[in-house]
């Protein structure tokens, strides 16, 4: 295909996902969440098919091609000839230009339907009517025809309670690639959150070491030789052993050299910018909801806040009339004076009546609490949720919601998991509504998770959402009873799964022992 065409195709392709509106509001039923479910699933195989035929043809290195081209060395060539290949070296960096840019978007409009297309897999599982099979997570591709494999197209939809979901970031995600167009579209506060949502998920493992470079010394027709060899990193390999073996008994290693990798929590650029523009938009909506109402009730005179932000803007446009003479800023400030003396908000000089200025610092510290720590308890509770309600092996082979998501945390990424402002959870339960908790010392919680997962590895035990919760409320110090209603299980499944973590730290009887002699195995 002529890369011309290929590119034209693709942002054609994208136009049109861009131009359709996706809605979640009927998603409970089951014709509406197929048919969103289908039309994500068609739309992520054409971008898979269109990445795959981009990287075939050397997009993502388009400028590796034109390295050749620059100014000559030669003092001796006509002005027209310089002309040319300025002309054509133009020309050809234009056109990698675009095949960088269209490969960018291509790569994150796939990123965002792996999001959107996990979350929905997680918050519904479809049963047919006639026979009963029930299809859930991956199961649910082989309805994308809407028609059960005993050919009946009759379901019921029945949603997840126990999983982690949040349908409503989906339409704010950059499903058509553009996200640097979401992002300009953000307030300047929700753009401050965007960036510390990234850095959350960008937290770095410690370096794992991933290959080593060896300087070894070999004999060689009678003489030494120091050569430079790669290996892989192996922890159970002696390195002396597998030198030898392979440059015979003589070889000797002189020089070992670390290559290490720091994954992150989110180990996919796409994924962390597309995840973080979902939750930060979802949030700014929200927030938008109830901060009238909450500044009303935090305020002292609302009204002469309100009328202050409608002298600024007064005052703005009036500067901008003038575009010759003084600074705009300057002028800004003279007409802002007026305007404020005006209104009875200020003396003559623009000095501001006590109470406003009061309410103005009120009305930005709660601004900035809101638009900084509620995208942030967002995301960090999903994952917090998601890390304690599913198995090593769950989040190892099956992407779910957070794709590219590491199935493990060191120490050091734990530290993302800062403790929630227990103000912000208390707004987030009054004008929310949300299943959302002040968790201390999530870290910790998380921690536990981690160690009881490593202990119970190969023992072939459930690792579901009760154990999980009986985790949270132990390491957490929430009841059992307010934990089952975060989870959405019934209490006595936690307060179970509680005693049997009793019985794996402090074993009491004969038969606890012999299980805990295994499980140190």
């Amino acid at each position: 295909m002529n890369e011309s065409v290929l590119i034209g195709r693709s942002e054609r392709f994208l136009d049109q996902i861009k131009r359709k509106k996706i809605s979640i509001k009927d998603a409970e039923d089951p014709e509406k969440f197929l048919e969103i479910y289908s039309y994500l699933k068609s739309n992520m195989d054409s971008l898979h098919e269109m990445r795959e035929n981009m990287e075939i043809k050397g997009y993502t290195a388009p400028y590796r091609s034109i390295n050749k081209y620059g100014r000559p060395l030669s003092g001796d060539m006509k002005a027209e000839d310089m002309y040319d290949i300025s002309r054509h070296t133009q020309y050809f960096r234009m056109n990698a230009a675009a095949k960088k840019n269209i490969l960018d978007r291509v790569k994150s409009a796939t990123s965002s339907h792996k999001i959107a297309i996990g979350h929905l897999e997680e918050f519904a599982t479809i049963e047919c009517d006639s026979c009963h099979r029930k299809y859930q997570g991956h199961e649910l591709s082989l309805l994308t025809p809407k028609v059960c494999k005993c050919g009946k197209d009759n379901f019921t939809l029945h949603v997840n309670e126990d999983r982690v979901h949040r349908l409503e970031i989906i339409p704010f995600l950059p499903l058509s690639g553009d996200y640097m167009v979401k992002l300009s579209q953000l307030s300047p506060r929700s753009r401050e959150a965007f960036r510390s949502m990234v850095r959350i998920l960008k937290q770095e493992k410690r370096g794992i070491v991933k290959t080593l470079s060896l300087v070894i010394k070999i004999l060689e027709d009678g003489r030494w030789v120091r050569k430079r060899v790669n290996i892989d990193a192996d922890e159970e390999v002696n390195y002396d052993k597998k030198i030898r073996d392979q440059y015979g008994s003589n070889a000797r290693i002189e020089m070992i050299q670390f290559h290490r990798k720091k994954p992150s929590i989110i180990n996919d650029k796409q994924v962390q910018t597309a995840l973080s523009l979902g939750y930060v938009k979802y949030a700014e909506n929200q927030i938008q909801q109830f901060l009238p109402d909450m500044l009303q009730k935090n305020l002292q005179d609302k009204k002469k806040v309100e009328d202050y932000q409608e002298a600024r803007e007064v005052a703005e446009k009036k500067a901008n009339m003038y575009k010759n003479g003084d600074e705009p800023e300057t002028l800004k400030s003279v007409f802002l004076k007026k305007e404020l003396h005006k209104k009875g908000l200020a003396d003559a000089d623009g000095i501001l009546d006590e109470t406003v200025l009061q309410d103005l610092n009120n009305k930005e510290n709660i601004e900035k609490t809101l638009f900084q720590e509620i995208p942030r308890a967002y995301i960090l509770w999903d994952l917090l949720n998601y890390y304690l309600t599913t198995s090593y092996d769950r989040r190892s082979k099956y992407s779910g919601p957070f794709p590219y998501l590491r199935p493990n945390l060191d120490s050091n990424q734990l530290k993302s998991f800062n403790d929630f402002k227990s103000n912000v959870i208390d707004i987030m339960q009054v004008y929310l509504d949300e299943k959302i908790e002040y968790v201390p010392k999530m870290g910790k919680v998380l921690s536990k998770k981690f160690s009881v997962e490593k202990k119970m590895k190969g023992l072939h035990m459930p690792m579901g959402v009760a154990l999980g919760a009986a985790i949270l409320s132990t390491e957490g110090d929430l009841t059992v009873e307010r934990t089952a209603e975060l989870f959405s299980i019934a209490p006595n499944e936690v307060a179970r799964e509680k005693k049997n973590l009793e019985t794996l730290q402090k074993p009491v009887s004969t038969r606890a022992k012999k299980f805990m002699e295994l499980v140190k195995k």
